[in-house]
Formats: C-alpha cells, structure tokens, sequence
C-alpha cells in the first residue's frame, strides 16, 4: 500500500485536479493577460502529469513490461489524457475543444521524456566514471 500511496496515487490526484478545473466554466480569478499564457500553463500541468504517469508506471509491480517501457507508456498516456479532458469540455457549458490546448498538453509531456532522457543519460554517463 506504500508503494501505491507514494508512486501511483500522486497521478490519480493530478488527474482529478485536471478534471476538476476542466469542469469549471471559467476558471475563478484567473485572468491571465499575456498571450500564450493558457498554453504555458497547459504545458506545465502536463509536464507534471508525465512525470507522476512515468514514476507510476515505473515503481508499478504488476506488469514488469511497463518499467521498461515506462517513459514511453506516459508519454503516450499523458497525450491520451490531454485528448480526452478536451472531449470532455466539449460537455462542459462556457468550455469547448481546442485542438492547440490539445497540443500544448503534447508538447508538455514531450518536455518531460527529453528532460528525463537527458538527465538520464548523464547520470549513466557520471555512474560510468566513478
């Protein structure tokens, strides 16, 4: 049950909160007056989704399979997520599907597997030589 509470369930948080705002009309005394500002706050929720799908995939026990492919898995989730919380504004009143937020929820989780990979490699590389 550790194992769960520590890896698996920072994702199912993160995933109601995301539901949570999305079924919001508007977002209450948020009013943000840079332009782009919307899709950098995208791309960091779904920055963060990545990183607690990945660490949920990995330190999960009942498929071994997916440690291995656990970078890829929540690239792929984190994508799918981001798909289906803009179908479901299209039910929300005052909300509707945007295809770009739906791209910038990508380009978050993109964010993540590049960072992730190249921090990873580095701590092979600095492993390596000591």
């Amino acid at each position: 049950m550790r194992n769960f509470s520590r890896n698996q369930l920072p994702l199912f948080i993160w995933a109601a909160i995301i539901f949570w705002l999305s079924s919001l009309k508007t977002l209450p005394h948020i009013k943000i007056p840079i332009i782009g500002a919307d899709k950098l706050a995208h791309i960091s929720v779904f920055f963060v989704f990545c990183w607690f799908s990945r660490r949920a995939l990995f330190f999960q026990t009942a498929l071994p399979i997916l440690k291995r492919w656990s970078l890829v898995c929540a690239f792929l989730l984190t994508c799918l997520y981001g798909y289906f919380d803009e179908v479901h504004q299209l039910y929300v009143p005052g909300r509707t599907y945007d295809y770009f937020d739906m791209l910038a929820d990508a380009v978050g989780a993109l964010l993540f597997v590049i960072l992730f990979t190249i921090l990873d490699r580095r701590n092979d590389k600095q492993a390596g030589t000591s």
